[in-house]
């Protein structure tokens, strides 16, 4: 009596019985693994670079008022509050082409109107500098409490020095009468800062550009990510 149907071969010592098809299972489990690892980083990516269009900050060659420096603005949630946000201006001086020995007023604007600002971080710290609701001119901040702007100035020396090889960053909190006033879209947003020379007079240009308010990754997004592209990393030297 003879069988056409060849038996599968013998099992390893110390290894489980190969059961037909495992081979099939394994492979689906792959790519069903493979398919929600993508799916994860997919929106991973949409939550948190949905509005980073223009992920780089503005400057230096694309700023014509930059004066060898660039800029970058974002935001985030503040918990507990819909119509609260955290706004972070960076201005990386590193490439600053100017004579001026400080940075003495820095402004944005990210709202049609701002109800309330306050600064939480700056050089120096936040006692060093003064924030009120209005924007920047050749003078200094001017108050403003309607035109959506908020300035923040000092008078400390000693403050947002130049030169300087690195960035300077200021964080504020400010509230708005509806969440949907903020500003997201391309070039939406305004940033202004006025160079000053060792005299406390403005030198250079006044810098006052359009800008892309950008979003803050949430620290969950970014694990996500790393997770995500760990575990693809893993399976590719497997």
């Amino acid at each position: 009596m003879s069988f056409d149907r060849q038996l599968p071969p013998p099992a390893r010592a110390g290894s489980a019985p190969l059961l037909m098809g495992d081979g099939h299972s394994h492979l689906r489990r792959c790519i069903r693994m493979r398919k929600l690892l993508i799916a994860s980083l997919g929106a991973a990516l949409c939550l948190g670079l949905a509005h980073g269009a223009a992920a780089d900050p503005i400057g230096p060659e694309d700023c014509s008022t930059c004066q060898g420096t660039s800029i970058e603005l974002l935001y985030g949630p503040v918990p507990d509050s819909s119509t609260s946000f955290e706004i972070t201006l960076r201005i990386d001086t590193s490439g600053y082409e100017g004579d001026g020995a400080r940075i003495g007023e820095v402004a944005f604007k990210v709202s049609p109107q701002l109800e309330s600002v306050s600064l939480l971080d700056a050089p120096g710290g936040a006692g060093s500098w003064n924030e009120i609701l209005g924007g920047i001119n050749a003078d200094g901040c001017q108050g403003n409490d309607n035109n959506g702007f908020a300035c923040a100035a000092s008078d400390d020396t000693n403050a947002a020095t130049l030169p300087n090889d690195g960035v300077y960053e200021w964080v504020f909190q400010i509230g708005l009468s509806e969440a949907d006033d903020l500003f997201t879209e391309m070039f939406q947003g305004s940033v202004k800062a006025r160079f000053l020379d060792a005299s406390g007079d403005k030198t250079g240009d006044l810098v006052s550009e359009n800008i892309t308010l950008q979003l803050i990754p949430e620290p969950g997004t970014l694990l996500l990510l790393g997770a995500g592209l760990a575990a693809i990393a893993g399976k590719r030297r497997a």
